[in-house]
């Protein structure tokens, strides 16, 4: 009976070991999973145990703290590109983002995370070059004010040759509001079409005489077609002219003190004004005019001889080797064939 009491005793004691090396080894078990649970770290050291990743079609971009911040980092590269004028109709990512927890194993070296800071400069970044990480596209109405132009009138007189014009009035732009349609890659225009426009200022017309009074039959040839190569005051050119009087008549020659024919003349002269006109055959350019119109640096085609008209009555040009380049008479060289606008005012 007694040594049946010492089994008894012998096992409680026995059995009670067994349970406190079970619950220690349990602790311990749980101790052990805690110590050895995977994470990822900050460049600082700081760990993060469920940390979250952006990924853009399957590619890995980032992995961050947490979820709220994975989409305020997709929401602040969004905000970064999108205009601040106009109405936005459309923001969105070509890529397909993903963000979802970032799988994490032991005994591998742990993944970096990044601040937002961080994760939304190094895209903004990646797309200032040929391969950015995503592509933001908006969609936007931006207003733009243009002018518009006014209308080009005309009001016939009689105190004007026929054809020749003179303005009567100045017109005055208007304004329009033009609405494009405007598309954005990452912060640079890829299109725009205007979809819309509105008139808020009418412009006024620009008024122009035009002239109906028939010419006289004061030179050959009556025709008074062609087009001036430019605008400028003709006595400019006159006036640089003038100042080579008395030097040399030179067959063939183009140098305004040494020596100039009477077609050399009017090319050197037209020339120092930027005018690159042909060396002969003046009488076929410009714009034909009679000789009631006449204004000065208009050149005067006589029966093998020019001239350019100086105003009141007179020509300056180089007139023979006896006379050199001087000034005379329009009617000196003869009959006057044709005479040739090549600028006006």
């Amino acid at each position: 009976m007694i040594k049946f009491k010492a089994f008894l005793f012998l096992h409680r004691h026995l059995l009670r070991a067994v349970c406190v090396a079970f619950a220690f080894a349990l602790a311990a078990g749980i101790t052990f999973n805690i110590i050895v649970k995977p994470y990822a770290v900050y460049a600082d050291g700081t760990k993060v145990e469920d940390p979250y990743i952006v990924s853009a079609d399957g590619e890995e971009l980032f992995i961050v703290e947490d979820e709220d911040t994975a989409e305020q980092v997709v929401r602040d590269v969004m905000e970064y590109y999108t205009p601040e004028d106009g109405d936005i109709d459309s923001i969105e990512i070509e890529e397909e983002l993903k963000i979802e927890d970032k799988t994490l194993f032991v005994g591998v070296e742990p993944p970096t995370v990044i601040t937002e800071k961080e994760a939304v400069e190094m895209i903004l970044a990646s797309n200032e070059t040929d391969e950015p990480m995503i592509h933001v596209t908006t969609e936007s109405k931006v207003d733009e004010k243009k002018p518009v132009e006014p209308e080009i009138v005309y009001e016939e007189t009689d105190e004007l040759f026929e054809g020749n014009t003179e303005l009567k009035s100045e017109g005055e732009d208007g304004e329009k509001i033009v609405t494009n349609e405007v598309v954005m890659v990452n912060g640079e225009e890829e299109s725009q079409e205007p979809v819309d426009e509105e008139i808020v200022k009418e412009p006024v017309d620009t008024v122009m005489y035009l002239g109906t009074k028939e010419r006289p039959h004061d030179t050959a040839w009556a025709d008074y077609s062609g087009e001036t190569f430019g605008t400028m005051d003709g006595t400019k050119l006159v006036n640089y002219g003038k100042q080579f009087v008395g030097n040399p008549y030179k067959w063939g020659g183009t140098s305004l003190t040494n020596g100039a024919d009477c077609s050399g003349f009017i090319y050197a002269v037209y020339q120092h004004f930027g005018y690159d006109v042909p060396r002969m055959g003046f009488y076929k350019m410009g714009k034909g005019v009679c000789l009631a119109e006449a204004k000065p640096g208009d050149v005067v085609y006589y029966s093998g001889h020019y001239a350019m008209y100086a105003g009141d009555g007179k020509i300056v040009h180089a007139y023979n080797s006896r006379a050199g380049i001087c000034v005379s008479s329009i009617h000196a060289p003869g009959k006057i064939l044709t005479i040739r606008r090549f600028v006006e005012e």
